[in-house]
C-alpha cells in the first residue's frame, strides 16, 4: 500500500501544473493517470493544435506544452502512476483510502483533475466510409505532405489544423455546416488570408473511394439542398469529442454535483472535506473551460490543503523567494 500526503488524480495540463506547485509547497505528492502517458485531451486529441489560452507562450502546440509541463513537474514530483484507474474512494480516519486497478493508496487529501472524463472523437455519421483515409486525430501533420486534404469542422481545432497543414499538404479545404466558423476571430482571419478553400454551409452526405484511391466527398447545402463533390486524398473530421465523467459514479464518496461537475467552494474544495477539484471537473457559476482557469485553480487548492495539513508553513509563497536545486526547493534568501 502506498501512502502520500496529496494524491492528484489526472495528469492533463492542469494536473501536471498542480503537481508541480504542490512540489513547490513541499507536499509529498503522488499523481495517477488512467492513460498510458500524461497530457490528457491536449496531447491525445490535439497534439498539433496551437494553444492560445496559456500565458507566456507565443505559439505552442499541445504536444510541446505537455512536454514543458511534464518536465517542470519532474523537477520536484517523481511519482506518477500511469495506466492506473481509480475505482473507489472511501473516507478513513487519516484521510482517504483510494482503490485502483493497481493497488490501494492512502492519501490525506485528494485533488481531482480529471477534466470532463473519458473522451473520444465524434464520428462521422455515415454507415459506410473509406477506412484508412478518414482521420479523427492528427498526430503527425507530415503524413499529409503533398496530399489533398478536406477538413470537416468549424471550431478552433479544425481551423488550427488547416493552418498547420497549409504549406505541408498539396491543398487544404475546410467545410462547415454553418456559414460562419466558430473559431476565434483571429484564427478565422488567418485562414482567409491563406490559400485555404472554405466550403460553407455544407454537410457531408457521402464518402466514396474511387479506383485511383481518391475520395469523392459529397457535400450538401442544408439550406438550398444543392450538392457538390470534392475530390481529396484524405478527409479529417474535426467535430469535437464526446466525454463521459464516470469518476465517483459508483464510489462510496458522493460529493454534490453542479451542472454535471463537482460543486466546489472558493478554495476548490468539494462538499466532501479534503476532496478538491480543479480544471474542467470543477463546477461553480461563471467558470470558463480554459487551461488558464485550471492552472489558477490548482495553487488555490494546494494552499488550502497546506493550511489543513501543515498550518505552520501555510500562507503565501512567492516563487522569487525560492529556487530548485537538484530536485529540491530551497529558500533563495
Amino acid at each position: 500500500m502506498q501512502k502520500t500526503e496529496l494524491l492528484i488524480i489526472g495528469a492533463g495540463p492542469v494536473g501536471l501544473f498542480t503537481s508541480f506547485y504542490a512540489g513547490l509547497r513541499q507536499l509529498d505528492t503522488l499523481v495517477v493517470e488512467s492513460l498510458a502517458s500524461v497530457g490528457g485531451q491536449v496531447k491525445h486529441l490535439y497534439p498539433y493544435k496551437t494553444i492560445l489560452d496559456v500565458a507566456g507562450f507565443l505559439n505552442v502546440s499541445g504536444a510541446a506544452l505537455i512536454q514543458q509541463l511534464d518536465a517542470q513537474r519532474a523537477q520536484l514530483i517523481k511519482s506518477v502512476l500511469l495506466e492506473t484507474t481509480v475505482t473507489d474512494i472511501e473516507r478513513q480516519a487519516a484521510g482517504f483510502l483510494v482503490t485502483t486497478n493497481r493497488g490501494v493508496i492512502e492519501a490525506q487529501a485528494i485533488i481531482l483533475a480529471t477534466g470532463r472524463g473519458a473522451f473520444a472523437p465524434k464520428q462521422l455519421p455515415l454507415s459506410h466510409v473509406a477506412n484508412g483515409q478518414i482521420d479523427y486525430v492528427v498526430h503527425d501533420p507530415y503524413v499529409f505532405a503533398g496530399k489533398r486534404v478536406l477538413i470537416a469542422g468549424g471550431g478552433d481545432t479544425a481551423l488550427d489544423l488547416a493552418l498547420t497543414l497549409d504549406g505541408v499538404a498539396a491543398s487544404v479545404a475546410v467545410t462547415h455546416r454553418r456559414t460562419q466558423f466558430r473559431a476565434l476571430e483571429y484564427t478565422v482571419e488567418q485562414v482567409h488570408k491563406r490559400k485555404i478553400t472554405c466550403l460553407t454551409p455544407y454537410q457531408i452526405e457521402a464518402v466514396a473511394r474511387q479506383f485511383d484511391q481518391a475520395l469523392h466527398v459529397t457535400l450538401v447545402n442544408p439550406v438550398t439542398a444543392t450538392r457538390q463533390v470534392v475530390e481529396v486524398d484524405h478527409l479529417i473530421v474535426s467535430y469535437g469529442f464526446t466525454s463521459e465523467q464516470q469518476l465517483l459514479t459508483n464510489f462510496h464518496l458522493r460529493p454534490v454535483m453542479f451542472e454535471q461537475r463537482l460543486q466546489v467552494n472558493q478554495q476548490m474544495e468539494t462538499t466532501e472535506p479534503g476532496l478538491y477539484a480543479v480544471g474542467d471537473i470543477a463546477g461553480y457559476p461563471g467558470r470558463l473551460d480554459l487551461i488558464a482557469t485550471g492552472m489558477g485553480e490548482g495553487p488555490v487548492a494546494v494552499n488550502a490543503i497546506l493550511t489543513q495539513l501543515k498550518p505552520q508553513i501555510a500562507g503565501m509563497m512567492h516563487s522569487s523567494n525560492v529556487q530548485i536545486v537538484d530536485g529540491a526547493v530551497q529558500n533563495s534568501h
